[in-house]
């Protein structure tokens, strides 16, 4: 396997800025350009009920831009036969929060008129461009409004504080694409806790819940409002500004020394954030890193403007001749089959 490593800092993102509170994961996620094989639950459940939610605003199919979104996402990872069963069942479950959420009067205030807004804005402390993506922009409650989806297992008076100061809506703020946005109306998805009871079917279960979704609607999702001040928007650009430096310093001192695992420290204590960093078994064997390659592939660029960072022939790319693991796609295609077989009847 050969991968591409990322040997300058041209870009920076929100997910960038956050990964860099731990500088051993920036070095593989963002420098090594690696990414998991395994298939993430989290990352899957947010982006496939994201979509569906996002194509409910602007009256297009929700079904079908669920089922899109979760070809997407299965495309070229592992899927473990247990996480097929809990995928099956998950996928239902957002089929059943989205037709409830169709009903709410709630959803009816807010009109999408843009979907993955681009952002760019170039930093004027670093020679780097910030890129991002909006969930949306449109009309709430007849306010211009930036629009962000979240899900959460819990949701809380100090969950909703930490929204006031979300680092990813007040930088998308910072833009001329955003410009005349003084709000973002949040809608807060909240997985439930229930699980199958003993001798229960998934056919009962997802009955269970879809008759709970109706009786307790706040339980599964709930619009918050964040009003986006100056002072704090000016106080989140230069935590951005500041941050970014600190980042570009790092490239500039190490120069070709960029690739050198060590000199980029890991934080031990972000290891089990969300529920188990990805990157731990390159961690815990780093000086023989390259061993454990089969288990990740090259990250999806996301923004092209990344692609100026990418090493040119100065650089060789990594390498290991390690020979490719096949992906497991049989599982994927379970899964897809399983969906189109258990879609609900169009709203």
């Amino acid at each position: 396997m050969s991968i591409v490593p990322s040997t300058r800092l041209k870009v920076v993102s929100v997910h960038k800025l956050k990964t860099m509170t731990c500088y051993r994961k920036y070095y593989w996620r963002y420098v090594l350009n690696l990414e998991s094989k395994a298939m993430n639950l989290n990352f899957w459940y947010g982006g496939v009920l994201g979509a569906g939610f996002e194509a409910m605003l602007q009256s297009q199919d929700w079904k079908a831009a669920m089922l899109d979104e979760h070809e997407k996402r299965c495309a070229g990872l592992s899927i473990n036969s247990d996480l097929v069963a809990e995928m099956q069942l998950q996928y239902r479950l957002i089929g059943a929060i989205l037709a409830g959420a169709a009903t709410q009067s709630a959803v009816k205030q807010m009109t999408l008129t843009e979907s993955q807004v681009p952002i760019r804005m170039q930093l004027q402390d670093s020679d780097v461009l910030y890129c991002g993506t909006a969930d949306g922009i449109g009309d709430w409650k007849q306010i211009k409004s930036l629009f962000e989806i979240k899900t959460a297992s819990r949701v809380n008076a100090a969950y909703l504080s930490a929204l006031s100061f979300d680092p990813q809506i007040y930088s998308y703020s910072m833009t001329p694409a955003t410009r005349g946005c003084f709000q973002c109306a949040y809608c807060i998805f909240t997985k439930t806790q229930r699980r199958v009871k003993r001798r229960q079917t998934i056919d009962e279960f997802v009955a269970e819940i879809t008759d709970d979704i109706v009786a307790r609607p706040d339980m599964y999702y709930q619009w918050h409002k964040v009003s986006l001040g100056k002072s704090t928007l000016e106080a989140n650009r230069e935590d951005v500004e500041a941050t970014t430096a600190i980042m570009a310093r790092q490239f500039d001192d190490l120069g070709d020394r960029v690739l050198d695992y060590s000199k980029w420290p890991k934080q031990p204590d972000k290891c089990f954030d969300y529920a188990g960093c990805e990157f731990l078994p390159l961690c815990k064997n780093a000086a023989t890193w390259q061993h454990y390659l089969r288990m990740y592939r090259q990250r999806t660029i996301l923004y092209e403007e990344e692609r100026a960072e990418l090493a040119n022939d100065r650089v060789a790319p990594v390498s290991t001749s390690i020979a490719k693991k096949k992906v497991n796609k049989k599982a994927a295609k379970v899964v897809k089959k399983k969906v189109k077989a258990t879609k609900s009847p169009k709203s």
